[in-house]
């Protein structure tokens, strides 16, 4: 399918990491939203999909706002996020363009977590997760869940046995996609040998994300995305 212009559609995908006899929670991982005044419908329909799906954590993924006219619009996601529980971000390539000091200062000020080179631990339905956009930081193995949130996609072997859970974006699946196989997505992952949307490494689940925005609004067969995981029992939505 052909998409061209600033277009407000996405799709959820679902995924779920089994931990024997855990009451069930979620992860909510939206990246590469490239606000900008055009935006206001996409973030109302993430307002709406948020409420639906009612993650236990969400993480923002980086790159935010592409011209001045999304700052509004960014702001008014960000003031709905901070209703909630468990809510990181952190920066992405696009947030230097345009003033990272600005950006993390919004973040903030709404009292979401900044969690660019920094790891929280928080507890969730009684379980202790650690939550950190370090790759190579030290890790709690006595944490019995670790998640690593990050902007551009990593080397799956990097994270093996480290972390349970690996968010990244960046790509936007390269935004052409001619054919897809369990490698990746082509003809992208012959230019980016990461443009794949999920790896397994072990007891690690890693997850990359194809965006829900992009500077060059054209994409052809490559749908826009949030990712849900659930981790233990199925959370009914």
């Amino acid at each position: 399918m052909l998409e061209i212009g600033y277009t407000n559609e996405y799709e959820v995908r679902y995924e779920s990491y089994p931990f024997p006899d855990q009451l069930g929670f979620s992860v909510l991982y939206l990246s590469d939203l490239h606000v900008n005044r055009y935006s206001s419908t996409l973030i109302d329909n993430l307002e709406v999909s948020i409420d639906r799906l009612n993650p236990s954590v969400v993480l923002l993924g980086g790159d935010y706002i592409d011209s001045k006219g999304g700052i509004k619009h960014f702001q008014k996601l960000l003031a709905f996020l901070s209703q909630r529980s468990h809510v990181f971000a952190i920066a992405g390539n696009h947030d230097y363009f345009f003033g990272i000091n600005a950006i993390q200062k919004m973040v903030e000020d709404q009292g979401i977590i900044w969690l660019e080179g920094k790891s929280y631990e928080i507890e969730v339905n009684g379980l202790k997760v650690q939550v950190t956009n370090e790759v190579s930081g030290n890790v709690s193995i006595n944490t019995p869940i670790r998640i690593l949130c990050v902007h551009h996609p990593i080397d799956p072997d990097q994270i093996q046995d480290k972390y349970h859970l690996v968010f990244a974006g960046h790509l936007h699946g390269c935004q052409v996609v001619l054919w897809e196989t369990e490698k990746g997505l082509y003809p992208g992952k012959w230019f980016y040998r990461r443009n794949f949307l999920k790896a397994s490494r072990k007891n690690s689940l890693y997850l990359i994300s194809k965006g829900l925005g992009d500077t060059l609004p054209i994409r052809y067969n490559c749908k826009k995305d949030i990712l849900l995981v659930t981790i233990g029992n199925p959370v009914l939505l």
